[in-house]
């Protein structure tokens, strides 16, 4: 079982400053330092949380964004459910960055400046750290295609991240396991005293429906004049309506599948919370036509053991 929740995140610059150091005492020069800074550093972080279906969100650098379906269909092979979020951060290497000067666009400033300035009969220099402040006179472009090593890195360090939200997300499913297991015990025991107190509903609805019955005779002057198997009869009927082995039968059956759920490697969140609601009616039936006080308690505490089943399941892959 897995939890719908759970963060992993990897990165290249951990992997390179690994290799630096075990390879320091061996190769020390500046031509590798040189290359090490060519190399982007590649930082990616996913955040899986609750949702009803797989939502997969990414968010990654343009020069990233044609193999966007090929990391899709990565992480549709380890999430089944859940709305999940990719972060994909790629900072330039140094010789792939290089800054551009919009040359054009500064000298039609600079010349607004000075006829503005002739108009308003203004004085002053126009100084480059005026020119600087504005927007899209420098501009900073890193290299627009991507390598097939460095697109191979980029999968690789998804997979990663992934794999390490995988894993929070399996062990939290192991405590809701646990949980989940806890609460069909107790449930499983509320429905063998429910077996037990069953006779006694029934013993208890007959000797209402007979005591009514006399005083509604004794009122009326019939007392001893009714066909005793006509009694009988209604009786039959009463006790078949309020009957609950039908919803006991059930209860047994749903609780039984329920555990198989539990114990299934395959993502079943939607199944057990499917199975949450037929239990919750089956319980509300048997309230329905509850007649003694001890079986009325019993489902109310069986309602809330459901009610916490329900709310667990909501974060069952």
């Amino acid at each position: 079982m897995k939890s719908m929740t759970g963060f992993g995140r990897s990165s290249n610059s951990r992997r390179s400053l690994a290799k630096k150091k075990a390879r320091a005492s061996a190769r020390r020069t500046r031509n590798r330092i040189a290359a090490s800074r060519d190399e982007p550093e590649i930082n990616v972080a996913v955040k899986a949380v609750n949702g009803r279906f797989l939502d997969i969100r990414i968010h990654l650098p343009r020069e990233y964004a044609s193999f966007e379906s090929e990391i899709r269909s990565q992480l549709t092979k380890i999430f089944a459910r859940g709305t999940v979020d990719v972060y994909i951060n790629r900072s330039n290497a140094l010789s792939a960055a290089s800054v551009v000067v919009n040359e054009s666009l500064a000298k039609a400033w600079v010349q607004s400046f000075r006829d503005l300035a002739q108009s308003l009969k203004l004085s002053g220099d126009i100084s480059v750290d005026t020119i600087a402040k504005i927007p899209d006179i420098f501009v900073v472009q890193g290299q627009s295609e991507v390598s097939a090593a460095e697109k191979a890195l980029v999968k690789k360090l998804v997979e990663e991240a992934a794999l390490a939200c995988d894993k929070e997300r399996r062990r939290e499913g192991v405590s809701l396991e646990k949980e989940l297991t806890a609460h069909c015990v107790r449930l499983e025991k509320l429905v063998a005293y429910a077996q037990e107190l069953k006779t006694q509903a029934a013993n208890e609805l007959e000797r209402r429906f007979r005591q009514r019955l006399d005083e509604y005779l004794v009122t009326r002057g019939f007392e001893g004049r009714l066909d005793e198997q006509r009694i009988a009869q209604e009786v039959v009927i009463h006790l078949d309506r309020a009957d609950i082995s039908e919803e006991l039968t059930r209860l047994k059956e749903h609780l039984r599948a329920y555990r198989q759920l539990l114990k299934s490697s395959e993502p079943q969140g939607k199944k057990l919370d499917f199975y949450a609601q037929e239990l919750l009616r089956e319980f509300n039936t048997i309230g329905s036509k509850s007649h003694i006080a001890k079986l009325t308690s019993l489902v109310v505490e069986a309602k809330t053991v459901v009610e916490k089943i329900r709310e667990l399941v909501q974060n069952v892959e």
